[in-house]
């Protein structure tokens, strides 16, 4: 059961790393690589979002949330709050800037990921 989560926690720590380390101006190898590839930084937030929210939703064997009339995977909910929260967070770090665009490949991610958990048979 507890083996479920470890692909999630430990893709989880990797993006918090990478995220700390860019918070404080140490990774500007890696953001200069990501940002000569055209799109690369969206389609990285795209591809890293999608996979987080997708191990989260495995997780927590999909494992839904009624948000009104809606029931949505409780996975996605948590993701999307997380990077709406740290997407606009990047407003008081000098290294960081908010960008719409980077908030909406997260979100196409988690959707992507939703999709992919809810038509894929996954759990």
């Amino acid at each position: 059961m507890y083996l479920k989560w470890l692909p999630f926690c430990l893709m989880f720590l990797a993006i918090v790393g990478i995220t700390v380390g860019i918070d404080i101006g140490r990774l500007q190898s890696l953001t200069g690589w990501i940002n000569s590839i055209p799109f690369g930084d969206k389609c990285g937030h795209l591809l890293i979002i999608g996979c987080l929210t997708f191990l989260l939703n495995y997780a927590l064997a999909g494992r839904k949330l009624n948000i009104g009339r809606f029931r949505v995977l409780l996975g996605c909910t948590i993701v999307a709050v997380a990077m709406t929260v740290e997407e606009c967070s990047q407003i008081w770090f000098p290294a960081r800037t908010f960008d719409l665009i980077d908030l909406s490949a997260n979100y196409l991610g988690i959707a992507l990921a939703g999709f992919i958990h809810r038509n894929g048979n996954v759990v």
